[in-house]
């Protein structure tokens, strides 16, 4: 890492001896202002156009959150310029650009407030909106009923392409092979599937990376999901509480406050929860022999009671124009409690006989992220130098205490099992980014970025014999597991008349220790790897366009990927890792056309993946009858699909939208002599309507349905999930209150069948039911000003 280091320190010289150059020359003139309103508060966002004396767009831009706008490169002579933000009067003024006064600085403007109903406004405000830009799609989060008392998890599962199955794992178009990120960065909570911890209220938009650029990390072979935070965008003092309470018990309390000054932004929320789990998992296991057929049914329930606490808090400081700081921390702890039956019913062709068992666990968990950044902007537009520091820290511990009866129990099951499991990650993180303007449209960017990740995991299983605990099955040994990557990429973006286009190169050298205790699976890896990728996006149209897109990821193995242990919690099933697992490398191409219309609109688009060494779950059996799971690479998969989404607004009251995916696949290889070779096609469709009625009432239905899969040993099959919200505002939307019910049909359900000549096991997976919240939101400080900025905002 000492090279790494030095690389590193070398580049961030390199930016500041390049940003101490200054702007670029100016290609004509310039023209420079103000924004704000009538009690001299900038407008952030506000939208600028600069016209010639025929009315024909030459150019334009938007302000920043200071007000302040500086278009360059105007041609010389007579001009217009127009400003427009929603809730607000269309302010036009003349100018005129010499060659002896080729910058031109208004005098601050002052935009009056345009006397537009409120409610019409909020019409279009509060829903969720989906929008494309040149390398990804936007969900900016709006105040659907769905997404009011809701996690990350919910809101995931209402945006296009995005998917979340029963069991809580987030796919992107059908794959796993996903990375979430939080504000741009990974996290502990995502990296260890608590992304629920995120409270929906707290996040402004979601935002897809089907094939992400050369600024992006390249791991996640199917893309990137980024969820961004809120921050407060408005000067003064505000607020906000809610309270949830659900069936089965699902009550949160949280209350936020922000501040926004001329030189400090602050923000702080806190988020109480406590919710009951009520999860029914199933099998069915046929094995044949020569001797007959013996089977073993399952039937789990399990009663899970989480408590969980979490805050963020941070702050922006602008000490100039052109200089800022931001520091913000980040933590959720939670304390798991589970209790679980099961009942064995194994037959075979003597006779049937009953096995019962039943398991308490305790896990405490806890997760901590500081993030730091320093960002420095120039009075050439488009120039930018960020630094981010950020450091994730997690910790958990968890104890599973097992105790089987019966009248006589199988040789392969024991009396009594408990494991403790405990694990920690400590995740550094350091990188710079750097954009220069080149020309009139160009825009060059540079980064670099340094992570060093260790994790630690002990694991400990026992199971009684004759009142004494023996270590079970060998399950007792430490790993630490070090993960060390550095980074750096280039990326140019310009444009050529209505043709946009964006082209980048990213080089990451990944290093990997893993040592155990036992020296028995110790291993190192290290690769360097150069990842290009490629955009291009065409107006066709003042509405319509079209873009293509590709770039090449990798998907490196996780630490429990690689661990040989697991959690003993089943009689005949046992799911470890693989120390040998390599990672996948995908190339991904895609083709998006997009039509906007007044009142509706639609992008329907093909993609097509190719991965090398791609992970699969690999099902064998042991002598003793018992099923192991294992994470294994075949050799291909070939992965094509076609998407469609589309929005129609019949009436200003009526928003519906869908989308839809479908997809072929092909995968091959050959594991201890078994052909994994098998193709395929699935689908899923998703459909969502938003009606608002008189009396600020909003009524809002969702429906998704995912097909089935088969691949070579495993046939997963459908699930749907149906859900509905009802929501009213008060006091000019003041106090809020919405009824929610998730998965009213009970039909959240991931059942698998897996096949072969000597066996066969039919498995279920129900994590939760149906989930009725009632949200009670209270805001104080807010005004109707605020509600149309926040409306043009959320939408931005």
């Amino acid at each position: 890492m000492k090279q790494f280091l030095l690389l590193f320190f070398l580049f961030s010289l390199s930016l500041v001896v390049l940003s101490a150059q200054g702007a670029a020359p100016v290609i004509g003139g310039t023209i420079k202002g103000k924004v704000f309103d009538e009690n001299r508060q900038a407008i952030a966002y506000a939208t600028i156009s600069i016209m010639d004396i025929e009315g024909t767009l030459i150019t334009g831009g938007i302000t920043d959150e200071k007000g302040k706008f500086s278009l360059d490169n105007i041609p010389l002579g007579p001009h217009a310029v127009e400003i427009q933000f929603l809730g607000y009067q269309v302010f036009q003024q003349t100018f005129d650009l010499q060659k002896d006064k080729e910058t031109l600085t208004l005098e601050d403007i002052y935009l009056a407030p345009s006397g537009i109903a409120l409610d019409e406004v909020v019409v279009t405000a509060e829903r969720s909106q989906y929008s494309l830009q040149l390398d990804r799609k936007v969900f900016n989060v709006g105040k659907d009923v769905l997404a009011q008392g809701a996690n990350a998890l919910d809101i995931l599962n209402q945006v296009p392409q995005v998917a979340v199955d029963p069991n809580g794992t987030v796919t992107l178009r059908g794959s796993s092979q996903v990375q979430i990120l939080v504000n741009g960065r990974r996290t502990g909570l995502t990296m260890n599937n608590a992304i629920d911890q995120i409270d929906g209220a707290n996040i402004e938009r979601i935002e897809v990376i089907t094939n992400p650029s050369a600024s992006f990390d390249a791991s996640g072979s199917a893309g990137i999901i980024n969820i961004v935070l809120k921050k407060n965008q408005d000067y003064g003092f505000k607020g906000e509480v809610s309270a949830t309470v659900g069936a089965p018990a699902n009550h949160i309390i949280r209350p936020s406050l922000l501040y926004k000054g001329p030189k400090l932004n602050f923000f702080a929320n806190y988020r109480w929860r406590y919710s009951d789990y009520n999860g029914i998992y199933t099998s069915d296991q046929q094995n044949f022999s020569d001797t007959g057929i013996t089977r073993l049914v399952k039937d789990e329930r399990e009663d899970r009671h989480d408590d969980g606490r979490s805050f963020y808090v941070g702050g922006d400081y602008y000490w100039n124009d052109n200089n800022s700081v931001t520091l913000a921390f980040f933590r959720a702890d939670t304390k798991d409690t589970d209790f679980t039956a099961l009942s064995y019913d194994i037959t075979d062709e003597q006779a049937t006989s009953t096995l019962l068992r039943e398991g308490n666990s305790l896990e405490r968990r806890d997760y901590n992220q500081l993030e730091a950044n320093y960002t420095r902007t120039y009075e050439q537009p488009g120039q930018r130098w960020t630094i981010d520091f950020q450091y994730d820290f997690w910790n958990s511990n968890k104890d599973w205490d097992l105790s089987t009866f019966g009248e006589q129990l199988p040789a392969n099951v024991a009396t009594g099992i408990r494991t403790n499991s405990k694990a920690g990650s400590r995740d550094y993180v350091l990188s710079t980014d750097y954009s220069y303007p080149l020309g009139e449209t160009g825009k060059l960017q540079l980064g670099a970025k340094l992570e060093n990740r260790i994790v630690t995991n002990d694991y400990l299983a026992e199971n009684q014999v004759d009142d004494q605990w023996q270590v079970f099955r060998d399950f007792d040994n430490e790993v630490d597991y070090t993960e060390a990557i550095g980074a750096a990429y280039v990326e140019y973006q310009n444009k050529l008349g209505e043709l946009e286009y964006k082209v980048g190169l990213r080089s990451e050298y990944t290093q990997i220790d893993i040592s155990d205790a036992e020296n028995t699976f110790t291993q190192d890896k290290e690769y360097l790897n150069w990842f290009p990728s490629a955009f291009l996006s065409y107006n066709i149209s003042e509405n319509s366009g079209i873009q293509a897109s590709f770039s090449r990821r990798i998907n490196r193995p996780n630490l429990w990927s690689l661990y040989p242990f697991n959690e003993v919690r089943d009689i005949n099933v046992l799911q470890t890792g693989n120390p040998e697992l390599d990672p996948t490398y995908t190339n991904g191409y895609e083709l998006t056309f997009t039509h906007r219309h007044d009142k509706y609109s639609f992008n329907p688009g093909i993609y097509y993946r190719s991965s090398d060494q791609p992970f699969q779950t690999f099902l064998d059996r042991t002598e003793d009858d018992l099923f192991v799971l294992l994470p294994i690479n075949i050799d291909q998969l070939r992965e094509t699909g076609v998407e469609f989404t589309a929005s129609y607004q019949p009436v200003a009251a009526l928003q519906l939208s869908t989308d839809f995916n479908f997809y072929h696949f092909e995968e091959s290889g050959i594991y201890e002599g078994q052909d994994l070779s098998a193709n395929g096609t699935s689908w899923r469709a998703r459909a969502s309507a938003n009606l608002r009625l008189p009396k600020d009432l909003q009524v809002q239905l969702y429906y998704l349905y995912v097909a089935p899969r088969n691949e070579a040993q495993v046939s997963t099959l459908s699930f749907s999930e149906l859900s509905a919200g009802l929501s009213k505002s008060f006091m000019d939307d003041k106090i809020g209150l919405s009824i929610r019910a998730f998965n009213l049909l009970d039909s959240s359900i991931r059942r698998s069948v897996a096949k072969t000549t000597s066996y066969e096991l039919e498995q279920s997976s129900r994590r939760y039911g149906a989930r009725f919240t009632f949200t009670f939101v209270y805001k104080f400080n807010q005004t109707e000003k605020d509600r149309m900025r926040n409306a043009q905002r959320g939408n931005r």
